[in-house]
């Protein structure tokens, strides 16, 4: 794969210490890019166990990772519901580095208080789901592509999901803000196709990110046992049910990423791939 020396990286939803949005700022780095990273400031009750209290600060623990490999990293917390905030974070990628060449659309909205049944869902958690998942793709893709239109280049990644591709019960507004990542993908790949900037998106399915879920929380709380020991039955689960033997962890997802970032996909555009071992073929 080529390097990635001298490209500028933005990625959403980075702060996660199992994250994909950290394993993606990181394999970026390695690859030679700087990289700009952003998530929103949470209370501990909203993190997972093992990010709680003083051993992992966000974005920025993840920001000295990625200067310990030699590259600039820039951190600006913003709330992704506010379209004037993701204005200001292009902005502030573009003012520090000159140009944006990388989009990585990662973050998503916590899970769980949407896990009702269709007639039991609250509006306000629908429309949470859309200003997360959806319209702040669209939102950062608007902002950045005005950018890449002017560099005469561009790379734009959406972390779609599995739940992109099918529904399941009680899944309503992840299922249908997912389904418009992609056809956003695909619109935008075309708008964007003359400019040479292409538009993909990554479909995961399960992945080991210990990522905060309060559905799974809740369920722990139920059988009286700590979230970390509900969660490895549920990872068990899913290694059992995947036919390659494992749930993806949140590097494979980053590998992917990183080809669509590449000069050798320079021939693919408005595409979902999927990463799932198996387990979603469409």
């Amino acid at each position: 794969m080529s390097n990635l020396n001298g490209k500028i990286v933005l990625v959403t939803g980075a702060g996660g210490r199992k994250g994909v949005g950290r394993a993606t700022a990181l394999k970026l780095a390695s690859l030679g890019a700087d990289v700009t990273i952003t998530d929103v400031p949470r209370p501990d009750d909203d993190l997972p166990p093992q990010e709680r209290g003083d051993q992992w600060n966000g974005i920025e623990s993840v920001a000295e990772e990625v200067r310990a490999l030699g590259r600039e990293c820039l951190t600006i917390p913003a709330d992704l519901s506010s379209r004037s905030e993701i204005q200001d974070l292009i902005e502030q990628v573009v003012a520090k580095f000159g140009r944006i060449d990388i989009l990585v659309n990662n973050a998503r909205a916590i899970i769980g208080k949407d896990r009702v049944p269709v007639w039991e869902l609250d509006a306000d958690i629908w429309q949470h789901f859309l200003d997360i998942n959806t319209t702040a793709v669209f939102l950062a893709t608007k902002f950045a592509a005005k950018h890449m239109i002017d560099q005469g280049s561009g790379r734009i990644i959406n972390i779609a999901s599995a739940a992109s591709k099918r529904g399941s019960p009680k899944s309503s507004a992840y299922c249908a803000s997912k389904f418009a990542v992609l056809g956003l993908t695909q619109c935008a790949a075309l708008d964007l196709a003359p400019h040479k900037i292409t538009v993909n998106s990554v479909c995961p399915g399960g992945i080991n990110t210990d990522r905060m879920n309060y559905a799974e929380q809740a369920e722990a709380d139920a059988r009286g046992v700590p979230l970390e020991a509900y969660r490895a039955q549920v990872v068990e689960r899913m290694n059992q049910g995947t036919p390659l033997g494992r749930v993806a962890e949140s590097e494979d997802v980053a590998h992917l990423v990183a080809f669509l970032a590449s000069d050798e996909a320079e021939m693919i555009t408005g595409q979902a791939y999927n990463i799932n071992g198996g387990t979603l073929f469409h």
